[in-house]
């Protein structure tokens, strides 16, 4: 059995600004640097000693993913597959202009259909699948007890709706912060004992940084 944890990176510019993302790249905010070290404590306070590190190449991921391997002294490997889906003609486009003027495009995209694709795009389905086949092949073939995945908020939501409810159909629900993480075991090929969306080391950040106001 092999231990995953599942973390989003930390928050970016065009996370501040609410600005669509997808394969296109923006730097951390201050929040950002901040949030990356209170999760390193969390992980840090667990009991499992991460052996390897696999990241989207995205910038931002890839960021987190070299603070999680230097931080636990292990390997980090660039895996495309973890990538967030591609958002297509909406990149670089705030989620206020997508509503405002592409309200059924918006609508789908965020709340009702995996299956739907943004122009010169893919569907949130195509994303969390090429997730899975990763975590499948990883199952089988790596010799670690424990091992961290950075990938994105969007196709994290749709690889954790897979993990939890067996379709990627109710997607919406499973949100998650900026670098918050999830917890599952990968055994025989299948996923198990999933916990998601953790991020009680966030809350802490929030009291900490309220008190020094």
């Amino acid at each position: 059995m092999m231990r995953a944890i599942l973390v989003r990176h930390a928050e970016t510019e065009w996370n501040a600004r609410g600005i669509i993302q997808g394969h296109s790249d923006s730097a951390l905010t201050s929040r950002g640097v901040r949030e990356t070290s209170a999760l390193l404590a969390a992980l840090a306070a667990r009991d499992d000693q991460i052996e390897c590190v696999y990241a989207s190449p995205l910038g931002r991921a890839w960021q987190m993913g070299q603070s999680l391997a230097a931080h636990f002294r292990c390997a980090l490997i660039a895996e495309p597959a973890l990538k967030e889906q591609s958002f297509g003609q909406f990149e670089g486009m705030s989620a206020e202009q997508l509503i405002q003027n592409h309200p059924n495009a918006a609508n789908a995209l965020f709340k009702l259909d995996a299956e739907y694709c943004p122009p010169r795009g893919e569907s949130l389905a195509h994303a969390s699948q090429r997730v899975m086949r990763f975590l499948h092949g990883l199952a089988e073939a790596s010799c670690h007890q424990t091992i961290c995945i950075v990938s994105h908020g969007h196709v994290s939501q749709g690889v954790l709706a897979i993990l939890k409810e067996g379709a990627v159909d109710n997607f919406p629900r499973y949100a998650q912060p900026n670098a918050s993480y999830s917890v599952f075991n990968l055994r025989h090929g299948e996923c198990a004992d999933v916990r998601w969306g953790i991020a009680t080391h966030l809350l802490q950040l929030e009291r900490a940084e309220s008190r020094n106001e």
